[in-house]
């Protein structure tokens, strides 16, 4: 096993693995995933350092059900893992409680002595990240499959082991990124017989346009994943374009189930201060508060101010009173009359024009003369 920097490689861990242990490690790798996100759904308050939220979370989302009890008045108060047992009541619900730890156990009635949680009203815990964590795991090896049978990979066929051994040197050569020759005294006749018949492939280079549908794939697992629990993905793509109300037409089912989880939380936390005078309370993380804040407001946008309000209502379109009226329009009395239009009267005549230029004429010439007699007494 290669050592890096003091740290083993877990490339290298990976690829020793058999077949087997691998599809392992990729189912664990996306559960670990999932299962993260849920257990960052809720924030609690009040509760004692002897039972960190943590534990309680993973408890609930793994195993549908939580105790919370002490094993006598001078232990401390813990969660753990149990099961009802004892005379049942109206509904088939075992009236006791037993639960343990590596160190303490618990015993008592349920809700009287010991505190009992449920993850939702099923009392079961998230088998959908099992589901999806084995699809995700497997739409990776459909990915790698792909890859691997979309590289360019011609192999030659020789006849005999001198041949396979030159072929060999000059492939691992070229992958090495260094070309080479070899020495034949047919070489161009080598040459033609390299094609052809000679060359055959298992591979199929232009299925490398598939691996983009496998990767929409992963982003439709993962979209499904956070659409039941809270975190509604508006994604679309070019064959199915949406309007608005479809892409947040999913908010408020996607609060379905995490609302249903909160208030099976809260029980457990009235419960619990009940029983043990506590103070204990939860609610969502800052993730969710924020997706909740906007479904409760219709705030697409998360700006604070609901669709609603942003939109144009009735009373800012225009009314029947802001129309132009009759009256603003023009009159036939505003319109010009044939008394304001230009008369024959009024137009030049030849005479006139005639006498106005001879004037002109008489005026320049006299000036330039007058010019004429200063220039001569200077």
């Amino acid at each position: 096993m290669r050592q890096t920097n003091n740290c083993f490689c877990i490339g290298d861990i990976y690829n020793a693995m058999k077949p087997k242990q691998a599809k392992k490690v990729r189912y664990q790798t996306y559960f670990n995933l999932l299962l993260n996100t849920l257990l960052d759904m809720f924030e609690y308050e009040g509760l004692p350092d002897t039972i960190p939220a943590r534990f309680l979370e993973m408890i609930l989302h793994s195993k549908g059900e939580v105790f919370v009890g002490r094993e006598n008045e001078d232990s401390p108060l813990i969660c753990a893992i149990g099961s009802l047992t004892g005379e049942v009541d109206d509904y088939s619900m075992g009236t006791e409680c037993v639960a343990v730890t590596s160190r303490h156990s618990l015993e008592g009635k349920r809700n009287v002595d010991i505190a009992y949680g449920i993850n939702n009203k099923t009392a079961t815990p998230d088998t959908l990240i099992y589901w999806l964590s084995h699809m995700l795991g497997e739409n990776d090896l459909s990915m790698q499959l792909t890859s691997i049978y979309a590289r360019l990979l011609p192999i030659p066929k020789v006849n005999d082991e001198k041949e396979k051994a030159m072929f060999d040197e000059l492939i691992s050569k070229l992958i090495d990124g260094n070309p080479n020759a070899y020495a034949s005294k047919n070489a161009f006749a080598d040459l033609e017989a390299i094609g052809g018949d000679n060359i055959f492939n298992i591979t199929d280079p232009q299925q490398v346009d598939k691996l983009q549908y496998l990767s929409r794939f992963a982003d439709d697992i993962m979209k499904r994943f956070y659409n039941f629990y809270g975190q509604p993905l508006q994604t679309q793509n070019k064959s199915a374009q949406s309007i608005s109300d479809e892409l947040h037409g999913m908010d408020s089912v996607s609060f379905i189930i995490p609302l249903q989880m909160l208030q099976c939380r809260q029980e457990l936390c009235d419960n619990i201060n009940r029983i043990f005078g506590l103070n204990v309370s939860v609610r969502f993380s800052q993730p969710w508060e924020i997706e909740f804040r906007k479904y409760v407001s219709n705030d697409s946008d998360g700006d604070g101010v609901s669709d609603s309000e942003e939109a144009p209502t009735d009373e800012d379109a225009p009314t029947d009173e802001d129309a132009p009226t009759d009256e603003d329009a023009p009159t036939d009395e505003d319109a010009p009359t044939d008394e304001d239009a230009p008369t024959d009267e009024d137009a030049p005549t030849d005479e006139n024009l005639y006498r106005e230029t001879d004037e002109t004429l008489t005026e320049e010439t006299e000036e330039a003369e007058g010019g004429e007699d200063d220039d001569t007494s200077d």
